[in-house]
């Protein structure tokens, strides 16, 4: 055994020699070439299992080792190793999902921190928090605060961010630290949202999008998610839906364009045939929105169990965080089955969220959805979405309205279908829906 050892080590320190030697020597990529047809001839010759003599079939060894180490050299060599956390990437995720509670520094002091009742954030430069440990830190960013018994306000992010993002998330926070944090990494600043060219009004007056990051929503799929009603009213006076805009700190809202009624028509009528093919209408069959019992959990869940309160207000000037929107006419303005789908998964639906994923089962979302009709008193319970087929000469004078207004300057017009992929998914993690579909 030892000697046979001694021999494999001996083949390959001449191995190495050999591929040193041929490096060394090779002028050209025919060489190389060469060499590696000759081995893989020899591979075919084992494979046929040829009659070798020994020294025929060292040599075909040493040609079939090289094969495979020129191979593998060639498959790697354009392949980066694993870099591990990147305080940039997670400069950049900080900024986009976390510095509405913790603040721009860190030290929790957000534009939302003073929306969570007795609750604050934690402050991530202190030396009290330099003594937690990277898998600490990591259980409460994937898990949550409810999964380690400090505050529920804290979301989870485990199914948004992939390990390696939170191990940079992580590797960013310590930068923060007053006492430990790196000088050369700096701070976040939230800059005004980038344009090509100079000045606001290339935002609405450019043939195309001049927007490197989104500060309105996609609008491919109003079809599936506003009621038409709602929609009309919304253009004839347009409001901000989320306090402080569609990307938080971009304060971004619709101006006025003071479209006629013909316009408005014909604007929703186009809007209404953009759908999303996921959303389907029977998602929501069976469902009794005035359970008590259900809109009872519902509430629970929307106050303790997912803490929603902590990026919603329920009503006007009322508690509640402000990153999302008001929701006490959610349900009056957005068709329940997309609400339905956008609970299951909000990535799906929109990629850039900050809303966190909850894995929510199909019985907690009715729930949910329950409480939610209840804020918006006398609000329709029916659950179908829009079908009705306008006048296409309507649609087409809606299409060149949102043509000429560029739409597009500030939103995406998206009809991808979201659901793609979803549906095994969906019933793999919910074994409970059949019995509340009965």
């Amino acid at each position: 055994m030892v000697a046979l050892w001694g021999l494999e080590f001996g083949l390959f320190f001449l191995l190495g020699n050999i591929v040193c030697s041929i490096l060394r020597n090779t002028t050209s990529l025919n060489t190389l070439n060469a060499h590696l047809d000759k081995g893989n001839r020899d591979c075919r010759s084992l494979g046929q299992g040829k009659g070798l003599n020994l020294h025929e079939r060292i040599e075909t060894a040493f040609r079939v080792a090289l094969l495979f180490l020129v191979l593998h050299f060639v498959a790697f060599s354009g392949s980066p190793a694993h870099a591990g956390p990147d305080p940039v990437e997670g400069k950049h995720l900080f900024k986009h999902y976390c510095v509405v509670c913790h603040g721009i520094s860190g030290k929790g002091d957000g534009i939302n921190a003073d929306s969570l009742g007795d609750v604050h954030p934690t402050d991530l430069t202190t030396a009290e928090f330099d003594k937690y440990d990277d898998e600490e830190i990591y259980e409460v960013i994937e898990g949550g605060g409810a999964a380690v018994d400090i505050s529920y306000y804290m979301p989870p992010w485990g199914e948004v961010f992939s390990e390696d993002q939170i191990n940079s998330i992580i590797t960013y926070v310590r930068t923060l630290s007053e006492e430990q944090g790196d000088p050369s990494i700096a701070a976040v600043r939230v800059s005004s949202i980038g344009r090509k060219g100079e000045g606001k009004c290339l935002v609405c007056h450019a043939k195309k999008s001049n927007l490197l990051s989104p500060i309105a929503p996609n609008i491919g799929h109003e079809g599936s998610k506003w009621k038409p009603e709602a929609l009309e009213e919304f253009l004839r006076e347009p409001g901000k839906l989320r306090p402080n805009g569609f990307m938080p700190f971009t304060k971004a809202k619709m101006p006025n364009f003071f479209f006629t009624d013909q316009e408005i028509t014909a604007l929703v009528d186009y809007l209404m045939t953009l759908k999303d093919e996921g959303v389907k209408s029977d998602v929501l069959m069976g469902w009794d929105p005035s359970d008590v019992s259900g809109i009872e959990e519902g509430e629970f869940l929307f106050n303790e169990e997912f803490a929603c309160d902590g990026c919603h207000k329920r009503s006007p000037g009322g508690d509640g965080g402000i990153v999302g929107p008001e929701l006490s006419n959610a349900m009056e303005r957005i068709q329940p089955e997309w609400v339905y789908y956008w609970l299951k998964n909000p990535q799906a639906m929109r990629p850039d969220t900050p809303m966190p994923n909850f894995k929510m089962s199909d019985s907690q979302i009715r729930s949910i959805l329950a409480y939610m009709m209840t804020l918006t008193p006398g609000e329709s319970r029916a659950t179908t979405v829009s079908s009705t087929i306008p006048d296409p000469a309507s649609v087409a004078k809606g299409q060149r309205i949102a043509e000429g207004k560029n739409c597009g300057g500030c939103h995406l017009m998206d009809s991808f279908n979201t659901q793609l992929g979803m549906a095994d998914e969906s019933q793999e993690e919910d074994p409970a829906s059949e019995t509340t579909e009965e």
